[in-house]
């Protein structure tokens, strides 16, 4: 269903939503909308384990597992999620992953989280990390990463048959869960479990503590075997069961080549790396040889008022990338993390009118991913408290030093029925899945699929100490990163056509440009430049996705199956790539993706199909 300008239908966007209201009974708090309990009076500890963690078999499953992936609806208080996790732990072999996924229309507020995840005993660094990382109470998709122990728990906030509908991927077993049937008939009906059919596979259970017969009847419409066995406490009798799907479960990769050692290629790389895919880079200028070497790089979301589609990109997009700096430790290496927050000036007039429409948004429904610092039409100022400045290209480094990285170039790729075959450094070699994620650099073997341009843009280095914040980023005609041993990074141009290397001529507009800053930067000592080249779509947005059939030397329409596309960034790598490599080592994968449909389709290579050019 898309709107104009071909983004999702509006319906499909971010809105804010009203946080449950409780009233607390002892400790134990009560959903005055529903007028019932978050979880029961007697051993709740136990019910969890008896009506949906052993109901589903699981602690057997996770010892046998490599991926697997829960579904649930009502998240509720989180008790479900916490003694999953706990259970994982336990039981879970090195190195398995888990993909946890969760439906909530009224989500709780993080005080009220808190209180009821410590009245239950979860473990408190548990309850922090979940609160750390506890989205804004916003319509969509949000994506919460705990990389000890390799888990994801994706929530889903929304109403849950539409919220459903847009989730793609297969879930192994189900927590049918939330308030009584008879209190909350919206998530106990056919339409709900339909979804919950649809992202089922053949083998799939679930567990609940209703025995309802209108629940027992359309659960056996969409497809399950349904049993009813002994209830918990003081409850007579529960249900448990498992889907029979007509077609068999696929076969994840077991191998996997990356093309290409930049920010995208890295966090894809290690996202299927995290989901147990024997994953190899190949790269001859190493980790951030290219675009990606960025010595001061912005992650900054791109917001707009008329375009919510993009404004829900960003919101995910900042919310992985700060997930995998802190997840990997790389706030941690000296030198890395440059600024936290950036001010956002409406200098120019494009500017000044872009900036003063968003002024009509309500923050809330971005995820309060700005703020206003100003709103003067001539002269508008937000600021972004989640943006960062970090060095990309030790980025990189830091995200290659655990990933097996090969400094060769992967020379051509062919697709053959057996599956995808590289040629490199003269030597033929098969994997189950290969991603193409070489930004500017060209590989063979790529024809039919859709070509980026390609655009320069060169940083500055001065010397001395301009008049600016000494934690924040400013950007309005340029940006300019806060003093590091006695200097400032000043960027980027944005140069087409095929002139290469650093120029002169670059160096002087980065200082014009950011005049605004402080009136003597166009005198400032310049002591380094650095240049790098984008790989770009005319829409600004990536190509990430299966590679386009092809018509082959039979004149016939040739499927490219195991090859993919995760290239055009442009200047937005940092806000992007690292969402997107969750995304599309989930599809591969199979497993529950981080994104509704309708916002994955803006960034699908087959947008280009018509024209074959950028």
């Amino acid at each position: 269903m898309q709107g104009e300008r071909g983004f999702p239908h509006p319906g499909l966007m971010p809105t804010a939503l009203a946080p449950a209201q409780l009233s607390w009974e002892q400790d134990r708090p009560r959903s005055l909308a529903y007028g019932d309990v978050y979880f029961s009076e007697r051993d709740p500890v136990g019910e969890v384990h008896t009506v949906f963690i052993e109901a589903n078999d699981l602690p057997a499953r996770f010892r046998a597992a490599q991926r697997f992936s829960i579904g649930e609806t009502g998240f509720g208080t989180g008790l479900n999620f916490s003694l999953t996790l706990e259970a994982w732990r336990q039981h879970a072999p090195p190195g398995a992953f888990l993909s946890y996924l969760s439906v909530e229309a009224h989500p709780l507020k993080p005080s009220d989280l808190a209180r009821s995840l410590h009245v239950l005993a979860v473990p408190r660094n548990d309850i922090r990390r979940l609160l750390e990382q506890y989205p804004p109470s916003v319509t969509g998709l949000h994506r919460l990463h705990f990389p000890e122990e390799r888990v994801v728990l994706t929530l889903v906030y929304g109403d849950a048959t539409p919220a459903l509908a847009q989730v793609r991927g297969s879930v192994d077993a189900w927590f049918l869960d939330g308030f009584a049937p008879s209190r909350n008939p919206e998530m106990w009906n056919l339409a709900v479990f339909r979804q919950v059919a649809r992202l089922s596979r053949d083998g799939t259970t679930f567990g609940t503590f209703t025995a309802s017969g209108q629940v027992r009847r359309d659960l056996e419409e969409v497809g399950f075997s349904v049993q009813k066995v002994s209830g918990f406490g003081g409850k007579r009798e529960r249900c448990l069961g498992t889907f029979r799907g007509k077609t068999p479960s696929s076969r994840p990769p077991r191998t996997a080549a990356v093309a290409g050692a930049g920010i995208a290629g890295l966090a894809v790389a290690a996202a299927l790396r995290d989901r147990g895919v024997a994953v190899t880079v190949f790269d001859p200028m190493g980790p951030g040889g290219r675009a990606s070497g960025n010595p001061a790089a912005l992650l900054t979301p791109h917001l707009t008022a008329g375009e919510p589609a993009r404004n829900a990109l960003s919101l995910a997009g900042i919310r992985a990338t700060r997930a995998l700096v802190q997840g990997t430790g790389s706030d941690a290496v000296p030198g890395l993390l440059l600024a936290r927050g950036v001010e956002h000036r409406g200098l120019a007039a494009q500017a000044a009118r872009r900036l003063t429409r968003l002024l009509t948004v309500d923050p809330r429904d971005t995820g309060d991913l700005f703020s206003v610092l100003s709103r003067r039409v001539d002269h508008p100022v937000l600021f972004y408290p989640d943006a960062l400045g970090l060095d990309l290209g030790r980025f990189c480094e830091h995200l290659a030093r655990d990933l097996p990285l090969e400094r060769r170039a992967l020379d051509r790729l062919r697709v053959t029925p057996d599956g995808p075959v590289c040629d490199i450094a003269g030597r033929s070699r098969s994997f189950d899945t290969v991603i193409i994620a070489t930004g500017a650099a060209q590989t063979a073997g790529l024809g039919g699929q859709p070509q980026p341009a390609v655009v320069g843009g060169q940083m500055t280095r001065v010397s001395g100490s301009l008049s600016m914040s000494a934690a924040r980023a400013l950007t309005g005609q340029g940006y300019c990163l806060p003093e590091r041993d006695g200097q400032h990074w000043l960027g980027a141009t944005y140069r087409h056509g095929g002139v290469h290397g650093i120029r002169v001529e670059d160096n002087t507009d980065n200082l014009r440009h950011l005049s605004w800053v402080d009136r003597g930067l166009v005198h400032a000592e310049i002591t380094d430049a650095w240049y790098g080249e984008r790989a770009v779509f005319s829409d600004r947005l990536p190509a990430v996705g299966p590679f386009l059939p092809v018509v082959d030397s039979h004149g016939c329409l040739s499927h490219q199956d195991g090859a993919w596309l995760n290239l055009g960034y442009g200047s937005r790598g940092l806000l992007y790539a690292p969402l997107l490599g969750h995304w599309l080592a989930d599809r591969i994968c199979g497993l529950p993706e981080p994104l509704p449909a309708a916002l994955s389709s803006l960034v699908n290579p087959a947008r280009h199909a018509d024209s074959g050019v950028p």
